[in-house]
């Protein structure tokens, strides 16, 4: 079964609003879900901050993928973005892009530009249930 890359976006709306409830337990369940350190960066500061260690250990024992970064990777994505009108697309995500084609992984997120470039780089998104 094909895991599942989850963004920062997902889980933020999972902490502060209980959204995504069902897709974040049916993946854990299917131990489908991962994360990788673009993420756990982005995430883990400020759940530390707020002295919420247990959600922080919650997340550390996720299977980790590794991300290593092809900086000409990147640039070519960039240019392919940018060439088919996209010019917003943040480095961290391009690196969520880029980790989960070289790891054959489903994005999990809610970010309009994943929806539009899933189709230019042929990338699986994870369906959320309806």
């Amino acid at each position: 079964m094909v895991k599942v890359l989850v963004d920062t976006n997902v889980w933020i709306d999972y902490f502060k609003n209980g959204k995504h409830v069902n897709e974040i337990r049916s993946l854990l369940e299917q131990q489908r879900l991962v994360t990788n350190d673009v993420v756990m960066a982005e995430l883990l500061p400020i759940i530390i901050h707020d002295k919420k260690e247990t959600i922080a250990d919650l997340l550390n024992a996720l299977e980790r993928i590794p991300v290593f970064v092809n900086w000409n990777g990147l640039i070519d994505a960039q240019q392919k973005c940018l060439k088919n009108g996209f010019n917003k697309i943040g480095l961290l995500d391009l690196m969520i892009l880029q980790t989960s084609i070289e790891h054959s992984l489903e994005i999990f997120s809610v970010d309009k530009h994943f929806q539009a470039i899933a189709k230019i780089f042929k990338i699986k998104l994870f369906k959320q249930q309806a």
